[in-house]
């Protein structure tokens, strides 16, 4: 039973190896295949004229853009271990018998917040099938939407390109919907 259910994951998600050279995964098939993160935006708060551009921008990607997309959600776990460390060593070095209630209280809401909170992020996942697909998609891509660089900050593009590490880390999501990654 184990091995059929084995079977079947790589016939759904037929990925061969990472291919360094093009910065993709290569699938079985000699196609290529890319994962962009979709950067959030605050829909309540933001300004609809913000909000009014980025769909015109959307819309003139998909008239655009003729190769294959998938555009995928996910549930990840919040990471608070940082806070948690910082408020850990704050206990240990606090002198101050105030404030240690104060301090107990701040990691016990860190570890509720890490077991309860969920973030979710969105991924837009392209489909190339040679190396000149994939300059002419990227090319779309940072021409209509924009990618943000992984060393750059805060911009108004609405993908960003993401480490090979985050990659591994969403197919294996991807595969393991049940898994805890970071």
């Amino acid at each position: 039973m184990k091995k059929d259910t084995i079977k079947n994951i790589k016939k759904d998600i037929p990925i061969a190896n990472y291919d360094e050279r093009s910065g993709c995964f290569q699938l079985n098939d000699g196609s290529y295949a890319d994962i962009y993160m979709i950067n959030p935006k605050d829909l309540v708060n933001g300004d609809p004229d913000d909000i009014e551009r980025d769909c015109f921008t959307w819309a003139k990607f998909y008239k655009t853009y003729g190769m294959d997309i998938e555009i995928i959600g996910m549930m990840f776990p919040c990471d608070t271990g940082q806070q948690q460390a910082y408020w850990k060593k704050l206990d240990e070095k606090n002198t101050n018998p105030e404030f240690e209630a104060m301090i107990r209280r701040k990691v016990s809401e860190l570890e509720f917040r890490k077991r309860n909170t969920l973030r979710k992020e969105f991924f837009l996942i392209c489909f190339w099938e040679n190396l000149e697909e994939i300059r002419n998609g990227r090319k779309t891509l940072e021409s209509t939407l924009g990618i943000k660089r992984v060393e750059s900050g805060m911009t108004t593009e609405l993908l960003s390109e993401i480490p090979k590490k985050k990659k591994l880390q969403v197919l294996f999501k991807f595969a393991n919907k049940n898994s805890q990654i970071f």
